[in-house]
């Protein structure tokens, strides 16, 4: 009765020591309040089906490359093998819950002596292990990794919609390119045809050598541009190919830009709670507090059973079937002293999960402030491409003005270039401020959690 007594004190010392030193944290539901606070809705909520980043893009040749991407890329397929692996990790610590069974059979041939023949003698044995799950603790430890593995989710799904972006804007980037090599091998040409007038001016006296240096220094300085574009449309045609892994013969694209859909008038139908990267910090949250958890109860008792049956015989179906001697063991354990490596893992725990909190945290303020940067920058650049597409009308009415009166012989050719010179300007300017335009509305689409 005193051995009984003993081992009940010792139980409730170590019971009672463990839990003066627990501490719960929910910074789950303080996340959910920043959410609230900041981005007007909830982690918790339910979705409503809402557009998806690809239908921003209303163009069949784009579609058809970010499914090939998803398909090809290396980056996003070692991503699903993470994912996976997840998944996998997550069965395992499932199955820590429940008793683990093996059975084994031997055999033995003993040597034969003078008085005996040899005969082999069979051992079979069932051996049963299961620890008690009393605390919990085994099912924390799979609740962490099922939000492992939720987060792990969440990063695929964000690694999928950014590289859906990224096709997205190379593609209008080859657009781009194509538009301005087009601009300005025009330009070249004109300033071409332009000194070589001036070069049979110059011969027949009526032009001066100064206009012949400037018209060979526009020409040059035209079709370093164009070289310059010519290699930035490679690059941009070789990116492309890295991120779907279509060979640059395949690729199939338009030399005028696609229609973007201005996400904006959708913008009262999304939540920043579909963002990829706050799900999955969220979670994170989650399986951090779910292991702070699981390093407290490592501090209770630990109460496991385990249980063999064999038998040995010379028949090999009696050693099966015969009647088989059982031994069951229940084990008791409580850490008493450990220097203070349980607690400080614990504390080690909790601070892991306040971490985890604060990286939320800045995973929001970076989403809401991505979403108003993406806004702002919609209207300036709107409010620029509006100038620019005027100073160009401008700039054609007087090119025509200019190029007549230059026929009529009340304009020289010097100012003729000049405004041929503006007029390209303001072109190549147009095709970059809508490329601009174009490409900050896919970043606010993904910045507002639009997803494949």
């Amino acid at each position: 009765m005193k051995t009984y007594s003993l081992y009940f004190s010792v139980f409730s010392f170590c019971f009672m020591s463990a839990c003066s030193t627990f501490e719960d944290v929910h910074f789950d539901e303080r996340a959910n309040t920043q959410l609230k606070n900041i981005a007007q809705t909830s982690i918790d909520v339910s979705n409503n089906k809402a557009m998806s980043l690809s239908q921003l893009l209303i163009i069949e040749e784009a579609n058809a490359l970010i499914t090939t991407a998803l398909a090809n890329n290396p980056n996003l397929q070692q991503t699903l093998i993470t994912l996976k692996t997840a998944e996998q990790q997550l069965s395992v610590s499932s199955s820590n819950q429940w008793p683990s069974i093996s059975a084994g059979l031997n055999a033995k041939k003993n040597e034969a002596t003078a008085s005996s023949s040899s005969a082999a003698v069979y051992s079979t044995s069932v051996d049963i292990a299961w620890t008690l799950d009393i605390w919990q603790q085994l099912a924390n430890a799979t609740d962490a990794q099922q939000a492992n593995a939720l987060a792990t989710a969440y990063a695929y799904q964000g690694a999928k919609d950014l590289l859906a972006a990224n096709v997205m804007k190379a593609y209008l980037g080859l657009v781009q390119f194509t538009q301005l090599i087009d601009i300005e091998k025009k330009r070249v040409a004109t300033l071409s045809t332009n000194e070589q007038i001036i070069v049979d001016r110059y011969r027949k006296g009526l032009s001066e050598l100064t206009e012949l240096d400037t018209a060979k220094s526009s020409t040059q300085n035209s079709q370093a541009t164009l070289v310059n574009f010519q290699a930035q449309y490679q690059q941009a045609l070789r990116n492309l190919v890295l991120l779907t892994g279509v060979s640059d013969q395949q690729l199939e694209y338009r030399t005028s830009y696609p229609a973007v859909v201005m996400p904006l008038d959708k913008m009262q139908k999304q939540n920043l709670a579909r963002r990829p990267d706050l799900q999955q910090a969220y979670q994170n949250i989650i399986a951090s507090q779910y292991q702070h958890k699981v390093a407290y109860k490592a501090l209770l008792p630990n109460l496991s059973i385990t249980g063999s049956m064999g038998d040995s015989n010379s028949n090999l179906h009696n050693a099966l079937f015969g009647s088989n001697a059982w031994e069951l063991l229940g084990k008791l354990s409580a850490p008493i002293f450990n220097a203070g490596k349980l607690t400080s893992e614990v504390e080690i725990a909790k601070l892991a999960a306040e971490k985890s909190y604060w990286n939320f945290q800045e995973k929001l303020l970076n989403a809401v402030n991505e979403v108003d940067n993406a806004i702002a920058q919609e209207a300036a650049i709107a409010q620029r491409l509006q100038y620019t597409e005027s100073a160009l009308a401008s700039a054609q009415r007087s090119e025509a003005t200019y190029t007549l009166r230059y026929r009529q012989g009340t304009a020289s050719l010097i100012e003729l270039l000049q405004v041929q010179q503006q007029t390209f300007s303001l072109q190549s300017q147009v095709t970059q401020l809508t490329y601009e335009r174009l490409n900050n509305r896919i970043t606010l689409g993904l910045a507002l959690g639009l997803g494949i």
